[in-house]
């Protein structure tokens, strides 16, 4: 296959990583510095559909926010559903993989360079022989990882990666770390990085978390749940930074709920002291459990502080569960986020010195 310059960006762990945002602000720098980039993910996920037909969100936002031609059978030729196993098998691989290589020789075309992203784990297509590593070889791709794990573990976690990479024959260029928390940074910085560049692996940046980008909004977390928004509909984009449940006194909750601003709080809707006591603070939103109507007073003192209220079938437990890991994504309206991950890059990542190693400065 021709030698054409590509970053495949993969996760060095098994959380959320933020790497379409990564992979965006990359785009979208080395655009400015006048590269014709590309984008193209292999393997998707089945995340939405229109005129049903199954897309890759991540693909749908890529393709518009860098004007690119391909189609998004082009952009993502692969896409997994859920039960997997059901769709594919070892005896595809062959046909997979030049579907993939067709795809990518036409994505690609009269570009510098292409940015390749991973599925969230690394690992996954690696039952038909088509996981991050694999394909990146195939695809004559420099591999890239980003990490957020902020404890000492991932340090372990990426020389695996790492070794299971270069043991395959794909070159591993480093790694970034995404959503670093304070007071964290300091440690990955005198600790982490230089235990990792001892053994060989470069950190290409320390990306601070950024509230703009993985706080979600208060319109993300009732599509997720499916709730019933009672009132507060101009509010739908209320910022979430930290999630409070409901289940004490009037007296103790006014000063729990004081201590975390742009909170939503969960609690059953036959508590109207507790739904109450949260809209006398900073609240982005009230979810309210077991599809319980809240009292009059409820909706009239929100409808006068402007705070959504979300009404769910689900118990508190099972709604906690469900909102616990919601992270805001990048839409292509959003310019705020778009910026946002631009900013962090041009800021936090050595970019010129990935644009070197790839050949283009």
């Amino acid at each position: 296959m021709k030698k054409i310059p590509s970053l495949y960006v993969a996760s060095a762990t098994r959380q959320s990583t933020g790497k379409t945002a990564l992979c965006l602000g990359l785009a979208l720098k080395f655009r400015d510095e006048g590269v014709n980039v590309g984008y193209f993910k292999p393997l998707g996920w089945h995340t939405t559909s229109m005129e049903g037909k199954p897309l890759d969100e991540d693909s749908i936002l890529m393709k518009q926010m860098l004007n690119l031609e391909a189609s998004t059978d082009l952009i993502t030729p692969v896409l997994l559903e859920y039960q997997y196993l059901d769709q594919y098998s070892m005896g595809d691989t062959a046909t997979l993989l030049d579907r993939i290589n067709q795809a990518y020789q036409q994505v690609s075309k009269d570009k510098d360079l292409t940015i390749i992203e991973a599925l969230h784990e690394p690992c996954l297509g690696a039952f038909i022989g088509l996981s991050a590593a694999e394909l990146a070889k195939q695809l004559n791709s420099t591999l890239l990882l980003v990490s957020t794990t902020y404890r000492d573990m991932a340090v372990d976690e990426i020389l695996f990666e790492h070794f299971c990479i270069s043991k395959g024959g794909t070159k591993c260029e480093g790694v970034i770390f995404n959503r670093v928390q304070k007071p964290i940074d300091k440690r990955i910085k005198n600790v982490v990085v230089p235990t990792l560049e001892k053994q060989g692996i470069r950190v290409w940046g320390l990306i601070p978390e950024s509230i703009t980008l993985t706080a979600p909004t208060v319109k993300e977390l009732a599509e997720t749940l499916g709730g019933e928004v009672l009132c507060g509909e101009k509010n739908m984009s209320n910022l979430i930074e930290h999630y409070l449940v409901g289940a004490m006194t009037q007296d103790s909750a006014i000063r729990y709920f004081r201590r975390a601003p742009r909170k939503v709080v969960i609690t059953g809707g036959d508590r109207p002291d507790l739904a109450l006591a949260a809209l006398e603070t900073d609240t982005s939103a009230l979810i309210l459990t077991g599809n319980l109507y809240p009292d009059v007073r409820v909706l009239a003192r929100a409808e006068e502080k402007g705070v959504p209220v979300i009404l769910v079938p689900y118990d508190t437990y099972t709604t906690v569960g469900k909102v616990r890991d919601v992270t805001g994504k990048i839409r292509i309206s959003d310019e705020k986020r778009i910026n946002e991950a631009k900013r962090l890059v041009s800021k936090h990542v050595n970019w010129k010195g990935l644009l070197s190693c790839l050949g283009l400065v």
